[in-house]
């Protein structure tokens, strides 16, 4: 059976439902209570790549710097709760009694597998996003590195060419 996504204006898929762990909407997430915030979806996107995926309908511009500032630190929680909670779940610290995450997550060699974190900001142009990929990648430092993730920051028109939108 196939799933697409609705988010923030953008519709992702369509993905085989085992490819998909639906995070957000998780029990798992429920149960871990407030302050824990998480991305929209996690994708198996081939069978050596990882996608977590925020989505987002807009963002401020870096010259309003508490604005920009509060944006960054929500998606750097964001992403880095995520990846807490993903990776408790794929080394068994959290029990998934539920099943919520596909078994098709289990079986990554992620020795070899690219864990990429995707921010997707629908309607940015192209030149926008660097400042907002540079201000989170300082964020994430310590995450990309000791995970061996990496970030890309795109917008809808990027997305679509990945074939990540319907």
């Amino acid at each position: 059976m196939s799933v697409t996504i609705s988010e923030s204006g953008l519709i992702f898929g369509e993905y085989e439902e085992s490819d998909v762990f639906l995070i957000e909407d998780s029990l798992i997430y429920e149960s871990l209570g407030s302050g824990i915030r998480t991305v929209e979806f996690i994708l198996r996107n081939k069978i050596d790549e990882i996608l977590l995926v925020e989505a987002r309908s807009s963002s401020p511009m870096p010259g309003n710097e508490n604005d920009f500032d509060t944006f960054v630190d929500l998606i750097y929680d964001k992403f880095a709760h995520s990846v807490d909670l993903y990776f408790s779940l794929i080394l068994k610290r959290i029990d998934d009694r539920n099943g919520d995450m596909p078994d098709s997550f289990r079986s990554v060699d992620y020795f070899a597998a690219k864990v990429k974190l995707l921010l997707v900001i629908n309607g940015h142009k192209i030149e926008w996003l660097p400042p907002i990929s540079d201000a989170l990648f300082r964020k994430l430092k310590r995450h990309l590195r000791t995970w061996r993730l990496e970030l890309a920051v795109i917008n809808h028109e990027q997305a679509k060419g990945l074939g990540l939108l319907a």
